[in-house]
């Protein structure tokens, strides 16, 4: 019954680039990590969203998916077609099996950024996205998506704002993901550029470094590059 209406509204916000400031407001919920809840750090913020805005954003994160595949695949294993946490941690299973058994030596460096989604720029995350060769129009899709957002905080079934988000990625969004990696994806370069890795059996390339989501595993030949991780990291 409502598919036509539908149908206009999502044209209107994805060619026209219309979101009303209610369609960009979300309502965060603070769901706990663990029984025992002392802190605010104990929760997991999601961000309920609109339905029309969700499909938006779904339509658009399909349309990234061949990107994604192309730059991608083989060291983010999280949002690429085909890759999940299971062929990350059997990658990194097997770089250590192999250092083992070929008395390589390496060390094993884990990040886990805090907080990551929340501390996303909005200028470098579309600068970053530029430098995809990303038609203007899409990017703008997505930058009108984050234009003047609001959330309220859901406290004890009452709420509370509405917030201003000037910056993050919004947990509970499908776009969400696919902006945090190829935001990720930069520091990802550098990486393996400055690394050596190490050579498994024979795979086609070494394996430098391996991420899923928020979690960095990094393969450290010597002690040399410690210091060209610091670099990366920094900048």
């Amino acid at each position: 019954m409502i598919k036509e209406d539908m149908c206009d509204v999502i044209n209107k916000m994805f060619f026209e680039h219309c979101t009303t400031p209610k369609q960009n407001h979300g309502i965060i919920i603070c769901l706990p990590k663990k029984q025992k809840n002392i802190s605010p750090k104990d929760y997991r913020p999601i961000t309920l969203l609109n339905s029309d805005y969700k499909c938006v954003a779904r339509i658009l994160v399909r349309r990234l998916q061949p990107l994604l595949e192309k730059h991608l695949t083989g060291t983010l294993y999280c949002g690429v077609p085909g890759s999940s946490i299971i062929d990350a941690v059997a990658t990194i299973r097997d770089a250590i099996a192999y250092a083992e058994l070929k008395r390589r030596p390496m060390s094993v460096l884990s990040l886990d950024f805090s907080n990551a989604f929340d501390k996303i720029a909005h200028e470098y995350l579309f600068q970053a996205l530029r430098q995809y060769a990303l038609p203007e129009s899409f990017i703008t899709s997505i930058a009108k998506m984050y234009e003047n957002v609001t959330s309220a905080v859901e406290i004890n079934v009452r709420l509370y704002g509405p917030i201003p988000i000037r910056c993050a990625i919004r947990q509970g969004c499908p776009l969400s993901m696919a902006l945090y990696t190829l935001s990720k994806h930069p520091l990802l370069k550098i990486l393996e550029h400055k690394l050596t890795g190490i050579q498994i059996g024979k795979r086609t390339h070494p394996v430098k470094v391996v991420a899923y989501a928020d979690d960095v595993t990094i393969f450290i030949s010597s002690i040399t590059e410690l210091a060209a991780v610091d670099d990366a990291l920094r900048l």
